[in-house]
């Protein structure tokens, strides 16, 4: 992966708070779009499954 912080300002320096919130929020993200491939995409049914079974008890 490609440093982005060099490609908007090549000669300044991005502030460590900047770039460490920059960086936490793309890997939620990542992390978000994982959670939502493996339980909506691959086993849709999961959640329903889960819905239904916590409501019956």
């Amino acid at each position: 992966m490609n440093n982005p912080f060099k490609k908007i300002l090549p000669k300044h320096k991005v502030s460590p708070v900047v770039k460490r919130n920059v960086l936490l929020d793309v890997k939620m993200l990542e992390k978000t779009f994982k959670i939502a491939d493996k339980y909506v995409l691959k086993y849709p049914k999961t959640l329903t499954n889960f819905f239904i079974d916590s409501k019956d008890k």
